[in-house]
């Protein structure tokens, strides 16, 4: 299984796996780019990476539910086993950046970007 490229976006795909996912639910892309997000042009491209690498799987629902809904059908992703352990993994130790940049981005208490001047 290859390593995708795990930029701050990909971190943020992941987590929204991590969160709204057991070992048996998938989520569709629209529910990922909400949960993560992220628009659906930055979404799918992390998706496919992801699904290449072998991290995730995919599956077009069956038309017929989508018809009956008088929707589109949609796609859904999971992450697999090794993608979850990986994800898990990933996100333990990219935690310490996503924390300095947390502390960088938050706001003062007059409402403006806080984190001085760069």
């Amino acid at each position: 299984m290859s390593s995708p490229r795990v930029t701050v976006q990909t971190q943020a795909v992941l987590a929204a796996f991590l969160d709204r996912l057991d070992d048996a639910e998938e989520l569709w892309g629209f529910e990922l780019s909400k949960a993560s997000g992220l628009a659906a042009g930055t979404i799918y491209p992390i998706l496919a990476r992801l699904t290449a690498a072998g991290w995730v799987t995919d599956r077009w629902e069956d038309p017929e539910v989508a018809h009956a809904q008088k929707r589109p059908p949609r796609r859904y992703y999971r992450l697999t086993v090794q993608g979850r352990a990986r994800a898990v993994h990933t996100l333990a130790q990219t935690a310490p950046a996503r924390a300095g940049l947390a502390r960088l981005l938050r706001t003062r208490p007059d409402g403006e970007a806080g984190g001085g001047a760069v």
